[in-house]
């Protein structure tokens, strides 16, 4: 696998796997904000992510980084035999 393909693997898999995280905290941002602002006692907003979802974040993220990563091992080891060979041919 190429190098940027690689990159590009293990960066939206992470972004994907932090995905819900940054979920729970603007959720409990907006909770804070509309608590703050009406003076209420209590607050309930629709839209949490499902935990089902949530799972499948993880899932996805942590297969795309490391499909990159076994993919980039595998690589190399590649290339190595092939060097190998070709200098015992030349």
């Amino acid at each position: 696998m190429k190098t940027p393909v690689a990159v590009a693997l293990i960066i939206m898999g992470a972004l994907i796997m932090v995905t819900p995280a940054i979920s729970d905290y603007l959720f409990q941002l907006n909770v804070v904000t509309l608590l703050i602002k009406t003076g209420a006692a209590n607050v309930n907003l629709d839209g949490k992510m499902s935990d089902l979802y949530r799972i499948g974040c993880w899932a996805v993220g942590l297969g795309m980084v490391g499909v990159a990563v076994m993919c980039s091992l595998f690589e190399g080891q590649t290339s190595a035999r092939q060097e190998t060979v070709a200098s015992l041919e030349g």
